[in-house]
């Protein structure tokens, strides 16, 4: 009885050993008052084009015991927007003993934009293995995050009463939390073509009532491998265009010989 008593104090002694080891390892870790940030009240006002030394401006940070800690200071989180599309800065800066100090700060884009998409190769699709390939032909831009292709996602694939493949729904969401939508056409082909009508651009945005040179956007043809003249071939283009009525209308660019084919479009996007 007497061996489980002793077993059982020195049990004890130990846990209080323990914790007074931790409580004195903390105090000496963490010791003083925290720092303190000085944040104005103001909203800031940046361009998006403002870097982070701009997101700090007004920004002043100090400590009883270290002094000036303004340059320490660094940006931890940047919120999405909120109702009234500015976002929250969160500051935050450490002293010398580990000690910690937030701050934060509200901001204002004046010239954002959200998200756009780019076609990156025309939409004329014969085959893919996986739905995931149809985010290789386009490309998102953020004008706070720049390129975000990586975040697009695919919301839907949709298909005609024939089941050829009509048109592909793509969303992407910058850091600000605004997402952008957009559904494109496709041109389901049904058999490989071994030509490629290379454009300049496969995607263009005009103002109502502009005309548009379509050939002029052809940049090469490529076959077997070998890169040719455009006028060497006899391109057939057709178009739906309406130039005075907003919407969205392709150009279908075609080679059509006895042993080889190729095609390509060009979406055009006619905005007020």
């Amino acid at each position: 009885m007497k061996r489980n008593i002793g077993f059982f104090l020195i049990v004890i002694f130990l846990i209080v050993d323990y914790v007074v080891f931790i409580f004195v390892w903390d105090s000496r870790q963490v010791t003083g008052s925290a720092p303190s940030i000085s944040v104005p009240n103001s909203v800031l006002k940046l361009s998006v084009e403002d870097d982070v030394e701009d997101m700090l401006e007004g920004i002043s940070a100090s400590d009883n015991e270290d002094g000036s800690l303004t340059d320490k200071v660094y940006i931890e989180s940047i919120s999405t927007f909120d109702e009234n599309q500015e976002r929250t800065i969160t500051y935050t800066v450490f002293d010398s003993d580990d000690n910690v100090a937030r701050a934060t700060r509200k901001i204002k884009y004046t010239d954002y934009e959200e998200p756009t998409f780019n076609i990156e190769k025309a939409l004329c699709i014969y085959y893919v293995t996986s739905t995931e390939e149809y985010k290789d032909y386009v490309s998102a831009y953020s004008v706070v995050d720049g390129d975000i292709s990586s975040s697009i996602t695919i919301d839907s694939v949709n298909y005609g009463d024939s089941y050829d493949l009509e048109s592909i729904t793509y969303s992407v969401t910058d850091s600000c939390g605004t997402t952008t939508t957009e559904t494109y056409d496709v041109t389901s082909i049904n058999y490989y073509a071994n030509i490629d009508i290379e454009l300049e651009e496969y995607l263009i945005t005009v103002d109502v009532g502009q005309t548009i040179y379509a050939s002029s956007y052809i940049e090469s043809v490529i076959e077997d491998n070998i890169e040719h003249d455009p006028s060497d071939y006899d391109i057939e283009i057709s178009d739906n265009y309406e130039p005075y009525t907003p919407g969205t209308y392709e150009f279908i660019y075609r080679i059509d010989r006895s042993t080889s084919y190729g095609i390509t479009k060009l979406t055009v996007i006619v905005e007020e």
